[in-house]
């Protein structure tokens, strides 16, 4: 199982401004827009029974249907010995199952379940409410812009 490694963040009160010299490196303020998230995220993730790449899986597999490991992985890009043991956490938490793949003996179906689908819904409301937060500040352009350019930096 991939742990959610989430250290704590310092409070408002205790952070100081990022250092203008990095600031300038996108690389860098992507990376700290990521550790917010991420922290923020987990703990609610943490709260469902869910670590932190578990509702991309569950949403992919609500919204197109059952599909192979090998597929999932490449959809949401992530390597075939991590897809394996996000897989097997969710099945051991019983949000997803396998069963063998009809047209190839190789392989594995994953498909969500019914407590999956009822996790996916609480952490999707948890998810929406943070998003609506985040970007409060934007504009709707501005939230267009901002996703646009996040999907061109994931490539």
């Amino acid at each position: 199982v991939l742990p959610c490694a989430i250290s704590p963040l310092p409070e408002a009160g205790e952070r100081e401004p990022l250092p203008e010299s990095l600031t300038r490196y996108t690389g860098f303020l992507i990376s700290k827009a990521h550790q917010r998230l991420f922290h923020l995220f987990g703990e609610e993730c943490r709260k469902a029974g869910l670590d932190v790449p578990h509702p991309g899986i569950l949403h992919l597999l609500r919204d197109e249907g059952a599909m192979s490991q090998q597929q999932l992985g490449r959809r949401l890009r992530v390597d075939r010995t991590s897809m394996v043991k996000l897989v097997d956490a969710l099945e051991e938490r019983k949000f997803a199952r396998r069963s063998n793949h009809p047209e190839d003996r190789r392989a594995y179906l994953v498909e969500i379940t019914p407590a999956g689908r009822k996790a996916l819904e609480k952490i999707s409301e948890i998810a929406e409410g943070m998003e609506q937060e985040l970007l409060a500040p934007f504009s709707e352009e501005e939230r267009k812009v901002i996703r646009r350019a996040l999907l061109t930096l994931a490539g």
